[in-house]
């Protein structure tokens, strides 16, 4: 088993450690299942964070520390040794989730980085199925305060937490549920159906994205793709697992 040594801002693979991720082989994939029922498959187990790690409040990585360096966000970086031995390991997992997945089509999460796009043409390579990346978008900030104004005329948020939850929006990029408290996640929706896309969805879907966190973005794609005719059912692979 391998794992995660975070040292400042690099992220590292380390034989030596059994921290943050399990990177081999041996222990992967993790098979979850979110709370609406749809199946994902995850290459990399997360583990939970240690002691130590649960008492700094201040770490960066959001607890997906590779995830985040991979993206180069909060700063963190990794290196060529490190992704090498993920690339590996990667490879050899997806060969065992490509005998227990049937797919039809690969559809991508919609991301603004370029690793769920990589994943799911990797996914689609070993599935031997077609992959669609512009079926969705994402909601933007505009439409997330729309829906938080929403929200408060039908009385399902007070006044202060909608001035709490503006605030964060306005400091956002972009819009993200990961920027949203777990309380006011079902306040938004997360994605819509792009009205750009031209192509035709159907038989068994396989949603890709690069985490899976509370599920409920996945679920809101799961629940669009099940409405389209023809579709016969709908699961998903992420890169990183939940904890």
């Amino acid at each position: 088993m391998l794992g995660l040594v975070v040292k400042k801002n690099l992220v590292i693979v380390d034989h030596a450690v059994k921290e943050h991720l399990v990177t081999t082989v041996e222990g992967n994939p993790k098979i979850s299942t979110t709370g609406d029922g749809l199946r994902v498959t995850s290459l990399f187990t997360r583990l939970k964070a240690s002691a130590k790690g649960r008492r700094d409040r201040n770490q960066i990585g959001d607890n997906c520390h590779m995830l985040y360096a991979l993206k180069q966000k909060d700063g963190l970086v990794t290196n060529l040794a490190s992704l090498r031995l993920l690339i590996v390991s990667g490879r050899q997992i997806l060969t065992l989730i490509s005998e227990q997945v049937n797919s039809d089509i690969v559809v991508c999460m919609p991301s603004g980085y370029s690793l769920s796009k990589i994943i799911g043409k990797r996914c689609a390579k070993a599935f031997g199925a077609p992959l669609m990346d512009t079926v969705f978008r994402k909601t933007t900030k505009l439409e997330a305060f729309e829906m938080l104004s929403r929200a408060e005329r039908n009385g399902d948020v007070s006044t202060s937490d909608k001035r709490s939850l503006d605030f964060r929006l306005k400091k956002s990029d972009g819009f993200s549920l990961k920027d949203i408290p777990v309380p006011y996640r079902h306040l938004f929706t997360p994605m819509h159906l792009d009205s750009r896309f031209q192509g035709k969805i159907h038989g068994r879907v396989v949603l890709v994205d690069d985490l899976l966190a509370s599920g409920q973005t996945l679920g809101v794609a799961a629940g669009l793709i099940k409405g389209m005719p023809g579709v016969t059912s709908v699961e998903a692979v992420c890169l990183f697992s939940n904890v």
